[in-house]
Order: C-alpha cells, then structure tokens, then sequence
C-alpha cells in the first residue's frame, strides 16, 4: 500500500514538473518574442532620432533685427537666438526657477517623472480637460530637438512622436549631466515674440543679458513657458505678473528662496517700470520697416539687420503727446484713435504713432488709413494760384459760392465781403479756396499736388479745393516736407540693410532731386503756412516762430495738423510732422467743435515742446499764448 502511494506521488511529481516545464519554456519563449519585438519597435523608432553629436542649432525662419543709425535695436522679426550660455555663468536663481515650476524632481528621474506624470493624468481626469502636463524638462527638450531637426512637427499628437520623445530623452540621460540638459534645454526653449533660449529672452523682454537677470525677472520668464503669448510681460504685464508669483511660490516651497513676499516687495515694481520704459510703442514703425524691407528684398531669406532713421526722442515725445490727448480729451471730444509721423527734411521717417495701442489693434493708420484731409489740402490749391500768378495780397470774394446745387460753408466766418488770399489761408474760409480752383482750374490744382506726391487728384469735381481727395498721413505729411526746401520728398525709412555676416545687401543712395517749386512760389506757400500758426486757425501750436503748418477738418470725422519745424540756423535740425485723430468707423463722428486747430495743434504743441526742450513747457490753461484776449474767442470759432 505504501509501495502504491510511493509510486502515484512519484508520477504526479512528473507530470508537475512537465506541466511547469512546459509553462517555463512557453514563458521564456513570449518573453524572448516580447523582448524581440521591443527592441525591434525601439530600432524602428529610434532609426531617424537626431544624431546627439551633431545637432542643427535650429530649423527656424531668418532673424530680422531692426535698429537705429547708431546701432540701438528697436525691433526684431523672426526666430531670435543669442550666443549660448554656460550654466555657471547664468546666476543660482535662474536654473532653479525653471526646475522648480516645470519640473521639481529633475535631479531625481531618470527622464520621465512617473510621479509627475500620474498626477497629472488624475488631475485632467477629474477637471474633464487638460490642466496640467506631465512632461519632464528632459523630454521637453526631446521634443524641442525633434521639431527643430524637422523629424516631427510641433503639432503631432501621435503615438509614434510620443514614443520617440521617450526614446529620446532616455537617450539624453543617459549621454549627457544633469547639468548639460539643463544647459541644453534653456539655450534652445522658445520664450515667446519669436526669441529662443534664456539670452535672447532676456535681451528682448528686460534689455540685458541672461547672466544679469533678477530672480522676478527670472520668475517671469520661467512662468511664459507654460504659454508664452499670454504671459508675455510686454503685451499681458498683468498676467505675466500673476504668473511670477507663481514661480517665486514654487521656489520658496522647494527651498530655493526664503521668501517670495520678499522678493516681489523688492524687485516686482522696478521690474516692470523698467519693462514699460523699455517697450515704447515702437512697433507700428518696426511693423512698417519689415514690409519696406520685404519690398526691397523680395523674399527674406538669411538673417538680416536693417539699419533705420529712428529717432528715439522723437518718437517718446509723439507718443507722449498723443497718449496724454486720448486720455484727457478724448471722451470730451470723442475721438479714440490717433496718428503721428514725424519726418526729416529728405523723407527719412523719424518717428510713428500708429493708433491707440498696438496691442489692440496693428491696422497702422499713419501709413494704411485713407482718410479726407478738408482744408490741409488747401496749400495745394493756393500753391497752384500762386504758380499761375497770384499774390498774397490779392482781394477775394469771401462769400458763400454756389455750384450746382453744392454750396460749401465756412466754419463760423462771418463774411466781409473781399479778404486777402493770406487772410483767407490763415482763416481757412471755403469760398476763397473754391473761388482759386475756379479760376485756375482744377487742372493745375491736380498737376500741382501731383509734383510733391498726392495723386489721384479729380479735375472734375469742384469740392477738391475744400480736401476731397483721400490721402494717408504719411502722403500729406510727406508733400507738407516738400516746402521746407521745394524739392519733391519721398517718405523713406531704411538706409541700409546687411547681413549678420556684414555685406551691404542695400543702401538708400541719396536722391539728386531737383526743385519742383520755384523761390517765388515756395516762400509764398511758406508765408501762408506760417500765417496759419502765428496768425490764424493754428494760433495754438505757436511756441516757436519757426513753425509752418496749416489746419484741416472733415466734418466731424477727421480732424488734421501738417506741417514742419524749419530753424534757418541749423536747417539739418528741421523736420516735418503730422497728426491725425478720428474715429476708425467714419460714421462714429466727433464733438461738432473737434477741428485741426484744436486737439491735433496741440498735440503737436506738447511734441515740440519736449523736443525741442522747452525750459518752461505751458499748461492747458496757458496753451493759447499770444493771442489777444479780445479775439481768442473768435479764433478759436475759426478753427479748422
């Protein structure tokens, strides 16, 4: 019985052991396949992976770097990269700040952060939408390496891409330090305005380079990444503000600062009084730049840096003025757009003032709104009497015409009967400038205006004499330049552009251009227009006796000031200017009072005060000096 038991324990023990044989070697036979076809789907994905060793710096569309005759950059277009920056050169603060709000167990994982990774997937689950990433900075970089080698897009969502990103950051760690990747990584991240990497955003956004940056100023940068437009600190200083304290939380959480009170009590304020210093509205004039320079080029293809005739004071002071008069007047005359450009004697755009706000809107209206002059073109239509023969002094019929039905009025005049032609320019009044085009012909009046550059003058329609003809304020303003010297003038604002490497790709050779205007003629037009500003419906923007402009308006919708600065003494220092103000929606009209010799004359007032250095600058009360308080009344119902 024994002997039985013995022998059925010792077949039972067989098959278990032939079972368990068989189960083993089906057991290493999947593991074998499993194992094979790991690696075969490793080789498959990792066949095209870049080639660590001889990485492309990027595959990015060429830097255009826009600066000043003296070398200051105003503006850049295109992917921006600066030279790398070693990790010991850059301060403690800033590799931490990125570590500690992208990617707190860096120093721990080996690549991917499973932690990181779950508890992000458990916190987009429960929201029902994606609200936190679980990216590690290591794949971050596989991935930044992957869409600038041009092995995968920056928007492929797919597994593959997925895949080859952790293959590609397993590789990283295990090929390179910690402290390479990070190296790596802040040299290539893309912080947003078209810069790459840690130098080049710092430079863009705060002035200066990396290895000077502030731990809020490295608060700022490290929040973008999560979306760079909308925390951008230039456009969003609010946001990008929120988001640093974010940041600066992180880091005294994890023990890289002791206090992220302290340090936005002590650095947030300069911070971002100095970014708003920095970040002048340049970009309505960087914005013009590009496209002239696109003209000029055709397709942009290297890098490139254009040199310009920007001038910084200029451009401060306009933008100073015209934001001062949205503020203080605009409800009251409601207006919520504006213009400004400023010229040198040959054309060369010095400053610009696109709107209210680039961040709002990039539509330029001193170079893309076409918009009615009114009686700024008048200059056109005496220019072109003074040509057929008449004198300043000549006696005019000053009352109301009547042309086929038309009948123009003119603002608050009260008619007497025969005024002078300088009276009736520096007055402004209707009848008189309809009455030359009559008798001159509305010919001569377009073949005068198309000499200084506005085309597309009617020789058929008799209210061109009272400004029909649209124009931009860069065409006006650019004619207005034509009588500082009587030589046709062709707005411009490249004078050179070159490569990175130093060739010259274009320069402005400087135009022999011959007088359009004879002497007689040019100081004619001069006295009027100086007429205008000492004696007539510009009175207000009279704080030097050698500035020449006219007024204009067009009904309730546009409201004009042209004209130049022109000191005899030092000529080089003339330059000419022009303001607009309005509305976008040509219908959303203005106060019935809004006229050129209002809101643009002063405006232009407070530009030229603080250019030309004023030692005592007037307030609003004073703003109408000398003119007499017996007729202030009645100029300021003249007004055009």
């Amino acid at each position: 019985m024994l002997k039985q038991r013995r022998e059925i324990r010792k077949k039972n023990s067989s098959k278990n052991r032939g079972v368990l044989g068989i189960f083993f070697r089906y057991c290493l036979y999947f593991a074998f396949c499993g194992f094979t076809s790991v690696v075969m789907i490793l080789l498959y994905f990792s066949q095209d992976l870049p080639d660590l060793k001889h990485l492309q710096t990027s595959v990015r569309t060429p830097e255009v770097t826009i600066q000043t005759y003296d070398g200051k950059i105003i503006g850049t277009y295109g992917d921006l990269y600066e030279d790398v920056v070693r990790l010991d050169e850059l301060p403690k603060h800033v590799p931490v700040a990125f570590v500690a709000i992208e990617d707190r167990r860096f120093f721990q994982h080996f690549g991917i952060d499973f932690i990181g990774f779950f508890r992000a997937f458990y916190q987009n689950y429960i929201a029902h939408r994606v609200v936190q990433g679980g990216s590690t900075i290591t794949q971050q970089l596989a991935k930044n390496i992957l869409v600038t080698e041009g092995i995968v897009t920056h928007y492929d969502r797919t597994i593959k891409r997925k895949i080859k990103e952790l293959l590609l950051a397993w590789w990283l760690e295990y090929k390179f330090t910690k402290s390479e990747i990070l190296m790596m990584y802040l040299n290539r991240i893309y912080f947003g305005a078209g810069t790459y990497g840690i130098d080049a955003a710092s430079k863009k956004y705060f002035g200066k380079p990396a290895t000077k940056l502030s731990v809020f100023e490295t608060a700022i940068l490290a929040g973008l990444l999560k979306a760079p437009t909308k925390y951008n600190p230039s456009n969003h200083p609010n946001y990008a503000y929120s988001r640093a304290k974010v940041v600066l939380k992180a880091m005294e959480e994890q023990g890289y600062i002791k206090s992220a009170a302290d340090v936005e009590k002590k650095e947030a304020q300069t911070v971002f009084k100095e970014t708003d210093k920095k970040n002048q509205n340049y970009m309505y004039y960087c914005d013009y730049v590009y496209e002239q320079a696109k003209t000029i080029l055709g397709e942009i293809a290297d890098d490139i840096v254009i040199v310009t005739n920007f001038d910084e004071k200029k451009q401060i002071a306009a933008e100073e003025a015209v934001n001062f008069y949205l503020k203080t007047e605009g409800n009251n005359y409601k207006f919520k757009q504006a213009s400004f450009i400023c010229m040198g004697r040959d054309g060369a755009i010095q400053a610009m003032v696109g709107g209210n706000g680039y961040t709002a809107t990039q539509f330029n209206r001193a170079t893309q709104a076409i918009r009615l002059p009114g009686s700024a073109f008048k200059i056109f239509v005496y220019g072109a009497a003074i040509e057929h023969g008449y004198q300043l002094g000549d006696m005019i019929s000053d009352t109301p015409v009547k042309i086929a039905g038309w009948r123009p009025k003119n603002y608050k005049w009260r008619t007497r009967g025969q005024i002078s032609m300088f009276d009736g320019f520096r007055h402004s009044v209707n009848a008189v400038s309809v009455r030359l085009a009559q008798s001159i012909g509305l010919k001569r009046v377009a073949n005068f205006a198309k000499k200084l550059g506005i085309t597309g003058v009617s020789t058929h329609d008799m209210s061109v004499a009272i400004g029909t003809t649209p124009v931009t304020l860069k065409d006006i303003t650019s004619a207005y330049t034509s009588f500082m010297d009587g030589k046709p003038v062709w707005a411009y604002c490249i004078t050179e552009i070159r490569n990175k490497a130093g060739d010259i790709l274009y320069q402005r050779n400087k135009p022999n251009a011959q007088p359009v205007l004879d002497n007689e003629t040019l100081e004619a037009c001069r006295e009027l227009l100086r007429g205008v500003v000492s004696q007539g419906t510009g009175r207000v923007a009279n704080c030097n006796p050698n500035i020449f402009a006219k007024t204009g308006s067009n009904g309730d919708s546009d409201a004009w000031f042209i004209g130049f600065y022109d000191p005899p003494a030092n000529p080089e220092q003339g330059f000419s200017f022009g303001v607009w103000i309005g509305n976008d929606n040509v219908s959303d009209k203005m106060t019935a009072n809004s006229t050129g010799g209002r809101i643009p004359a002063r405006i232009v007032r407070r530009m030229l005060e603080s250019v030309l250095n004023k030692s005592k600058k007037l307030s609003e009360e004073d703003a109408d000096v000398n003119v007499p308080a017996k007729s202030l009344g009645s100029i300021l119902d003249m007004e055009d």
